[in-house]
């Protein structure tokens, strides 16, 4: 069988904290020709940050440019698609004569990836979401949601090693008021399953919003078996990194990127941008202008300058330039208790005196 057809996988550990490297072929019941299982790496093995395990020779290794890992924990913050290790599952909670033209209707209502999150369904099936994972050690999960329609019934929960859910109270998941809300459970040492699990019920026949989730992180893993492509916006320069870096203001990077690419004069882009957009014409509200102090002859002198960033263009049609700095006006009265000095500035007035500022 080649290569291409089966991955590892270790067993289970044993009461001795050993266990075997065993393949799996990609299409279940393929099971000749496949490598002969060996000894493998302890159970207590695990690799750095920067680092995933090779399971051809069970050795850690660099992650290369454009890559990272977090050694002893896993990130899924782009959804392109469904990642490796996640399942879509889809069933109904109908139970009748049309139980199973129920169920073959539901098949395609899954959780969808969209590039920075993943969407529930929206109709009366249950999507459930799952992720099957072992800690070598306790851990955590964490994930950001967004649940605004209550019309839909989302629950999180995790089932271990004995198929026993954790408590029933927290697997409920409480309607966002605004924006993303955080959320985090703690693992058990061992396997863990992960489910999001959602099912709408229609009201007066009005689709409801569906639930969002992102940056799905997990803590508490022995190692990984493949490093992270940098997300769009990101970039890792050096092999063995254990994070990405934000490209900087006015540049972008795609996915897996090494370094980031200047964005053409006309572009610009905010810190950590896949790419760049097309500069504004420039506006009176892009520039601000300040007052010099005043001189002996009580003039000041106007000083214009661009707001920082500066991201708009002059060159296009109907951009308004700066205008130029350094024109004399007549300095403004005192307030009102202050008097003008000599040299044309404001002091408060000595105790017994008062002024109107003029």
């Amino acid at each position: 069988m080649h290569k291409s057809e089966y991955h590892y996988e270790y067993t289970a550990c044993d009461s001795l904290g050993s266990r075997w490297r065993v393949a799996v072929p990609h299409t279940p019941g393929l099971c000749t020709g496949l490598p002969d299982p060996i000894k493998g790496t302890e159970c207590s093995f695990s690799c750095k940050a920067g680092e995933f395990l090779d399971m051809k020779d069970q050795s850690c290794k660099s992650c290369a440019e454009g890559r990272y890992s977090l050694g002893t924990g896993v990130r899924f913050d782009e959804w392109d698609e469904l990642p490796h290790g996640f399942a879509n599952v889809a069933t109904t909670l109908e139970v009748d004569n049309s139980f199973s033209e129920s169920a073959e209707n539901c098949t395609t209502s899954t959780w969808v990836p969209l590039g920075d999150y993943i969407a529930s369904n929206t109709d009366e099936c249950t999507a459930t979401l799952m992720y099957a994972v072992n800690l070598k050690q306790s851990g955590m999960v964490s994930f950001e949601y967004i649940y605004p329609d209550s019309s839909i019934v989302f629950e999180f929960f995790v089932q271990n090693d004995q198929c026993q859910p954790t408590v029933e109270e927290s697997r409920w998941m409480k309607t966002t008021e605004k924006g993303w809300e955080f959320h985090s459970v703690e693992l058990s040492h061992g396997n863990n399953v992960l489910y999001w699990r959602t099912t709408a019920f229609s009201v007066w026949s009005k689709i409801p919003k569906p639930v969002l989730v992102r940056n799905i992180g997990i803590t508490g893993v022995a190692y990984t078996s493949e490093c992270f492509p940098c997300k769009p916006g990101t970039y890792a320069s050096k092999p063995g990194s254990s994070f990405c870096k934000l490209c900087p203001p006015n540049s972008y990077s795609g996915k897996g990127a090494t370094s980031c690419q200047q964005c053409e004069p006309n572009t610009y882009s905010e810190q950590g941008s896949a790419a760049c957009k097309p500069r504004p014409p420039c506006t009176d509200k892009d520039y601000f202008y300040t007052h010099t102090a005043c001189d002996t002859n009580g003039e000041t002198q106007l000083m214009f300058k661009w707001a920082e960033p500066k991201i708009c263009s002059e060159e296009l049609p109907d951009a308004v330039n700066l205008p130029p700095s350094g024109v004399k006006t007549k300095c403004p009265p005192c307030n009102p208790g202050f008097f003008k000095t000599n040299s044309s500035t404001c002091e408060p007035c000595p105790y017994g005196a008062y002024s109107n500022g003029s």
